[in-house]
């Protein structure tokens, strides 16, 4: 069945090319030969590099000052299935990591938000990512708790001096 456009005016397949679902969606963090998986509810990193733009007086000349990357990044969970993170009391985080004198940790990040099942015209929608930051170091740490949410809240900050991408690979597989 052929459509020109909705209502609204709008041009598109009735039926989507893909569909997610949080049913499947996984995350594991920590270590590179021992993810943990924690209540986690929030997330995100980022690795930027620094970029300076140079004129030259008098001319269109354009120049770039390459300087070095660096990363941070911040996550929230639900105090519940695991204590609150102490160094060493197998953490969330490596001991090293809460030591800048110790040089930082390797931590590995496995994520993949979750898909339907295929269905006749949809795909499944099941990719992820594997990030492995070097060089992790815990700049801070914070709780919370609101009167309507029971749930106590740890959240983490940390900077990261390298990172590498890689394919997803579940580790429950």
């Amino acid at each position: 069945m052929a459509f020109d456009s909705d209502v609204f005016g709008y041009k598109r397949n009735p039926k989507p090319r893909g569909v997610f679902s949080t049913e499947d969606s996984s995350l594991t963090f920590g270590g590179v030969n021992n993810p943990i998986g924690y209540l986690v509810q929030n997330w995100r990193v980022n690795y930027t590099q620094q970029v300076q733009e140079l004129f030259e007086i008098g001319s269109n000349a354009l120049y770039w000052s390459k300087g070095r990357p660096a990363g941070q990044g911040a996550l929230g969970r639900v105090i519940g299935d695991h204590d609150a993170d102490q160094p060493g009391n197998q953490g969330f985080f490596p001991d090293e990591a809460y030591d800048i004198c110790d040089g930082g940790a390797t931590m590995v990040l496995n994520a993949a938000g979750g898909a339907c099942p295929a269905a006749q015209g949809i795909q499944a929608l099941s990719k992820g990512v594997k990030i492995t930051m070097s060089g992790v170091v815990v700049t801070a740490i914070g709780f919370q708790m609101a009167v309507n949410d029971v749930r106590l809240v740890e959240n983490f900050t940390w900077r990261f001096a390298y990172m590498e991408l890689g394919n997803y690979s579940n580790p429950n597989v």
